[in-house]
């Protein structure tokens, strides 16, 4: 295991090699596939809740996660569009 300073806090933490070693793994496994396969590869593990949705912005993919008061009066997509700044 490596040992780190995090940057933002000033904390020391220890890197797990086996949890590296994974992420690795799936970074070598993608740059294997070929464009369309990795879009898809992430379609397919990063399907939004109900509430959740997928915004695309000049070919950037933004996936918005609920945690928004029910009761407000703006619905959320409203609200992330309104914040992006972009039209609906």
């Amino acid at each position: 295991m490596n040992s780190y300073i995090d940057e933002t806090t000033k904390e020391q933490f220890t890197e797990d090699t086996t949890i590296r070693e994974a992420i690795n793994s799936i970074y070598d496994m993608l740059a294997e596939l070929p464009k369309e396969k990795r879009l898809a590869f992430f379609e397919q593990i990063s399907k939004p809740k109900d509430l959740d949705f997928v915004k695309e912005i000049d070919g950037i993919y933004y996936v918005a996660c609920a945690h928004f008061d029910r009761e407000q009066k703006e619905d959320m997509i409203t609200k992330v569009n309104r914040v992006l700044g972009a039209e609906v």
